[in-house]
């Protein structure tokens, strides 16, 4: 092999097309990429023909891995997130080191964490709808502003919790510094396999978080006869779930790679992102 001849031949890139700063990184990217003889493909979405690549440049947010991540379940390519957002916790690199990071990842010098998946599907009305799939979360929550949801949560057939609130987070450990963190979840290492339950804004002084075993299929059912509810993975999908709806929720087969810096690690996220174990 030459020197300095990548090893990937091809990479995907999806941008948000929303963001400006996205849109003119992707420019920047694409001639960047194509003077280093790498086969380009890219856009605001992803397509079959980034199926190729040997790996995905999501370009935007954390939002924006999100939506690849869900796009590309079973396709076991690599993700590689670059923050053009505010948070970026998924994000392998920030915008602004992002042709160091791409340099490092294309000599081989990448490092891959395979992140498990929720999978959900729903039953409405008789009708099995999905699965569908989430990297953070799967959240069921009130379709009524200021209406007091109850959910039943069940599982291996017997009714283990009663919930009365908002609603309900059932995380990943990758999810688990999303949504779950704001309402009070705890904080769990995405080489954990587990479930979180978390919920929101429960009518209740005993409720509290829960972490169980990533085995476990849970059975939540809309109970009445307050209001309906909406079913939301990663706050980017919806469905409206009737009083009497069920969804089960289990830990997804498959899961998602995600390309990151070798020397880069879930504490020093945890210390740049979110302030932790500061004093």
């Amino acid at each position: 092999m030459q020197k300095n001849q990548p090893v990937f031949k091809r990479v995907a890139v999806v941008y948000n097309p929303d963001k400006e700063r996205a849109r003119e990184e992707w420019a920047r990217l694409q001639r960047w990429l194509k003077a280093r003889h790498v086969t380009v493909t890219g856009g605001p979405r992803v397509t079959r023909a980034m199926k190729r690549a040997g790996f995905i440049v999501a370009l935007g947010g954390d939002g924006t891995v999100l939506r690849v991540a869900r796009a590309v379940v079973g396709w076991n390519i690599p993700v590689l997130g670059v923050n053009v957002g505010r948070l970026g916790f998924l994000a392998a690199t920030e915008v602004g080191a992002t042709y160091r990071t791409l340099a490092r990842v294309l000599a081989g010098q990448g490092r891959v964490e395979n992140r498990s998946m929720v999978s959900a599907t729903a039953r409405v009305g008789g009708k099995s709808i999905g699965p569908f799939f989430a990297l953070n979360e799967c959240v069921i929550r009130s379709g009524a502003a200021g209406r007091v949801l109850t959910l039943q949560a069940i599982t291996k057939n017997r009714l283990f919790a009663t919930y009365r609130g908002d609603g309900l987070i059932i995380s990943t450990p990758t999810g688990s510094t999303a949504y779950n963190l704001a309402a009070s979840g705890p904080i769990v290492h995405p080489d954990v396999d587990a479930l979180l339950l978390c919920p929101i804004c429960p009518h209740s002084l005993f409720q509290r978080p829960l972490v169980v075993p990533a085995t476990e299929v849970l059975e939540i059912k809309v109970e009445g006869p307050n209001a309906p509810a909406v079913l939301s993975l990663d706050g980017q999908v919806n469905l409206a779930l009737p009083v009497g709806s069920r969804v089960d929720i289990c830990q997804a087969t498959e899961r998602i790679p995600l390309l990151l810096e070798a020397d880069r690690s879930f504490y020093q996220v945890l210390q740049s992102k979110l302030k932790w174990g500061g004093s």
